[in-house]
């Protein structure tokens, strides 16, 4: 039995089902050449002989006084968490989507252990898909990416059947009681609120600055974004959309700009929102906001680094694309230049309550009265370069399908796959009831941006057909 952290119960206390605080990933694999009839059945009964790990084997137990606590969920039923269904006919892409948009928009049952893998046969050309969600209490879409991805093998001819429920998670859990340790111990310390509040000082003073036009810090002002139509409040249901970008051509055009991919990524997703907002209402005069996860780097923290959220004024008001991928590019670099002069104290408690109003407002209904803090988060994550396979079944893509932050209605999330880009995206479906155009506009945005550049992406050599 141990205590929910303040971090993870925050997104327990702020859950709602118009806004519920889970996870999840989409993968489609490739039935192998020789696969039975049976083999997604027989694959279903072998996740469910892989006995879980915490906290997937973990549900809430909430005391009548105190913070809720996890238990051991001696009653675990595997029937509640891995469904095994078909493809909703006509067996393709777009019909799926449908269903993930609906089971998206469902709120994880408190009752039981906070996850659920719904398995997915007869897609056409002989694929099938999985898609698991997790409660973002348990972990955020990094850590469950990174889970998904150890749970695969490099290895065609393995028979070995790993789930990201069934991966030791004592390392993890060391880490993240590490990091909610230096962020609410040590910061509660006299030493560290010594640094932290004086710094949020100078923060503010430098806000004040630059809304008074004298001058100011590399950041944007927060609660300044323009309203648009991904601010609308939330309803249960969900849109999810998907596509894929070339990889190639995504670092051929950052390579001549001389800019990172994450900078050319943000002026795809600007271009493709604007043209929206254009066609739906009207683009505001003021550039849009992201917000976007900015790299800790934490030295006496073994696993990686520690993600904070910042936000970035895009270049919308730009209307030639390459300018406005210059303008994105010089942002971003006083952002992160902003944030690598703060302690990483400094940067998480400023995110933590620039966050914390945002969810307020949302959670009071106060959201039409409170200035957006941005108005979609944008988020890219590294994923592997080699081949992976699920019992011989070959993974052909991996689409994250994330939560909406507060105040918003829009998340576009991204991860690289050898060498594909796969964008998943999630809206509100009252606020977007079709995201298939913000979807087209990426597409459309990146040749834009190649034609403005004198780029021409290498087309396939067709080999003549012999007579």
């Amino acid at each position: 039995m141990t205590d929910v952290s303040i971090l993870d119960y925050a997104f327990l206390a702020f859950e709602t089902k118009a806004s519920p605080k889970h996870v999840a990933g989409l993968q489609i694999f490739e039935l192998p050449e020789s696969a039975p009839d049976n083999f997604v059945a027989d694959l279903v009964n072998k996740l469910k002989s892989v006995k879980p790990e915490p906290p997937f084997n973990q549900k809430l137990k909430s005391p009548i006084v105190g913070m809720p606590q996890w238990v051991e969920a001696t009653d675990l039923d595997f029937d509640d968490h891995v469904f095994y269904e078909s493809a909703p006919k006509p067996h393709t892409l777009a019909a799926l989507l449908q269903k993930i948009a609906v089971l998206h928009a469902k709120m994880l049952d408190r009752s039981a252990p906070l996850w659920q893998l719904h398995i997915f046969e007869h897609l056409n050309d002989r694929h099938f898909a999985v898609y698991f969600k997790v409660h973002h209490a348990y972990m955020d879409g990094i850590s469950l990416s990174q889970r998904s991805m150890l749970a695969l093998s490099e290895d065609p001819d393995s028979d070995d059947t790993d789930t990201p429920w069934g991966i030791d998670n004592r390392e993890h859990q060391r880490v993240r009681k590490n990091l909610i340790s230096d962020l609410i111990g040590t910061a509660k310390s006299a030493g560290r609120a010594a640094l932290v509040l004086p710094a949020l000082a100078k923060l503010g003073l430098k806000h004040g600055l630059r809304i008074m036009h004298l001058g100011g810090d590399d950041l944007p002002v927060p609660f300044t974004a323009p309203r648009t139509a991904f601010n609308s409040p939330l309803t249960p249901e969900r849109s999810v959309a998907v596509l894929d970008l070339p990889l190639d051509r995504l670092h051929n055009v950052a390579h001549h700009a001389a800019v990172t991919i994450n900078d050319v990524l943000l002026e795809l997703c600007d271009q493709a929102m604007t043209r929206y907002l254009d066609k739906h209402g009207g683009a505001p005069d003021e550039p849009l906001i992201a917000q976007m996860p900015v790299s800790l780097r934490r030295p006496y923290v073994e696993q990686g680094n520690q993600i904070t959220i910042a936000i970035l004024e895009l270049g919308s008001k730009e209307t030639n694309p390459v300018r406005r991928l210059q303008d994105i590019h010089a942002h971003a670099s006083d952002v992160k230049h902003e944030f690598t002069k703060m302690t990483p104290e400094t940067a998480e408690t400023y995110t933590l309550l620039m966050q914390s109003v945002a969810q307020l407002g949302e959670t009071l209904g106060a959201g039409h009265i409170l200035p957006p803090l941005g108005n979609v988060v944008i988020s890219n994550v590294i994923g592997p370069r080699k081949q992976l396979y699920l019992c011989g079944a070959p993974l052909l893509a991996i689409y994250p399908i994330s939560t909406i932050a507060p105040g918003l209605a829009l998340n576009i999330t991204m991860f690289s796959y050898k060498d594909t880009l796969h964008v998943g995206l999630v809206a509100g479906q009252s606020a977007i009831p079709d995201l298939e155009p913000i979807a087209a506009n990426l597409r459309t945005a990146l040749n834009d941006l190649e034609t403005a550049m004198g780029l021409k992406p290498k087309r396939k050599r067709v080999q003549p057909k012999k007579k």
